[in-house]
Formats: structure tokens, sequence, C-alpha cells
């Protein structure tokens, strides 16, 4: 025989518990570094509000725990990125976010300008023309405008090279001083494919401290046989050179006149970029 089931009445009687009040959700409880989250809304938030935010009023707009919203604070006013006014102690976007700002401006115009002014080079010279900046201690080759000449080198976006196979290298580089430039020539420096490229550190070194000096950068044969090229640099508005603008020719086309032809393009086609980048 079957068993009664057995009811706990009082168990029917009794109301329900009320649900427990949960806090309010933090939108930076995801996956990832919520610090990492919480320090991009504070930037967020400043820039929205345009003007000094006291500590009540970010802890309370953001949600952040107190304590997290105060060592967050610190950390990120220590390093510059936030600062507080003198008046109140508001709090506003600091310096470095100003600096970093600038810099990504310069990016974009760098590169913008850098096509226009690669392509007119180009034009001028007949020649092929490349655009390099340094990535991970090698020159690489951003942009370029093959030559319209019957003899042309050619070259390819994205390529990289050791610096001291190139001109534009040895100027991407000539802002190091010499400890930090003779620890990169040693971890990276390959002979090249025409067998010509120079692997004495401290020659090297001299020839850097030399380009930098005149304004442009020479070689011939060193990276390919039977082709020169010509480089300067293009400087920002802090005197670094933060790309190479480069001019490649034929062995046969880098005699005299068309040698300083070639210098003189590629000189001012470089400082007219530095100039639009600088805002000078």
């Amino acid at each position: 025989m079957p068993e009664k089931s057995h009811v706990d009445r009082s168990a029917q009687s009794a109301k329900p518990a009320k649900p427990a009040r949960s806090a309010k959700p933090d939108p930076d409880d995801q996956s990832g570094s919520p610090s990492v989250r919480r320090a991009l809304r504070i930037f967020e938030y400043l820039l929205e509000t345009g003007e000094p935010v006291s500590m009540v009023k970010l802890i309370e707009a953001l949600n952040i725990p107190k304590s997290t919203a105060y060592e967050l604070v610190r950390t990120l006013t220590e390093a510059g990125y936030i600062e507080a006014s003198g008046t109140d102690g508001g709090l506003f976007l600091g310096r470095k976010l100003f600096q970093l700002g600038m810099a990504y401006r310069n990016q974009v115009d760098l590169l913008k300008d850098g096509s226009q002014i690669v392509r007119a080079l180009r034009d001028l010279t007949g020649e092929t023309v490349q655009f390099s900046v340094l990535v991970d201690d090698y020159m690489q080759v951003l942009m370029k405008e093959e030559g319209i000449r019957p003899i042309r080198i050619i070259s390819h976006i994205g390529s990289r090279v050791p610096v001291n196979w190139a001109a534009g290298g040895r100027l991407l580089v000539s802002d190091l001083g010499d400890d930090a430039l003779a620890k990169l020539l040693r971890a990276t420096m390959v002979q090249s494919p025409s067998g010509r490229a120079c692997m004495d550190v401290d020659l090297i070194i001299a020839q850097v401290r030399a380009f930098r000096r005149q304004g442009f950068a020479t070689e011939l044969n060193e990276a390919n046989e039977h082709a020169g090229c010509v480089a300067a640099p293009v400087i920002d508005e802090f005197g670094h050179c933060v790309a190479a603008m480069s001019v490649v020719a034929p062995e046969q086309r880098w005699t005299s006149p068309n040698r300083e032809v070639l210098i003189a393009a590629v000189t001012e086609a470089a400082a007219r970029l530095s100039q639009r980048i600088s805002g000078q």
C-alpha cells in the first residue's frame, strides 16, 4: 500500500520571505579588468562634464566604491592623467592625456599629409618614394609610390629591414643615446642581400650622428645591388624623428648632378611634412 503524503501546513501558511535588497549593480563587474574600465569611465565622465568635478560627485555619478575611487584617482593624478584644480580641488583631465591626444592627432596628420607629399615627390623625381617608421627596432615601410621612369626600384608596403641596411633606418634611430643605439644594433644587425651593409656598430653610430646633423642620409648598394637611396627625417614639434622619407633610384641615376637634385627634393619634402605635423 502506498504511503500517504504528508503536507507541512505551517510551511504553506507562512508568508513568503521578502527578497533581500541588492546593491545597485556595478557596471564594472564584468570580465576583464575592473580597474581599467573604471579609469576609462572616469576619463569619459570628466570629458563629458567639461569642468572640474568633486570626488563626491564622481563617486555618486559613476557608482564606484569610495575606497576604490580614491585609490584610482590618486594613481591617475600621480601619473599626470588627472589633475586637481587649485581652488576647490575639483578634478579635471590632466596634461598626460593632452599629450596623448596630440600624439594621436600628429599620427593622423602624418599619414594623411604624408601620402600627399609622397605622391608629389614621386611625381617630381620620377623615382620610387618610401615613407617609413621604426617598428620593433626595424625600419618598416608604411607608404610607397612606385617610380614612373623606365628602370625603377620596386618596394613593398609593410616590408621591414634592419637599421644597418637603410639610409632611412639610420635617421629613425637618431634620437637614441649611444648606449641604447649600440644595444639595438647588436640585437638586430644582419648582413644585407648585397653583402655590403655596414656591420660595425661604432661606425654606424658615427654615421647616424653625422646624417642627423646634415639633415639627410644616403646609401649606395648597401641594401640592394645597383641601387642608391637618400632619406630625410620627418621631425615632430618636440624635435624627434618620427618618420623617414626616402627616394630610391637605380645606380646609374645616382651620379651628379642627379644625386644632388634627389637630395634637395627629398629634404624639402620631409621639411614640408615636418612643418605640417608640428603646426609651424
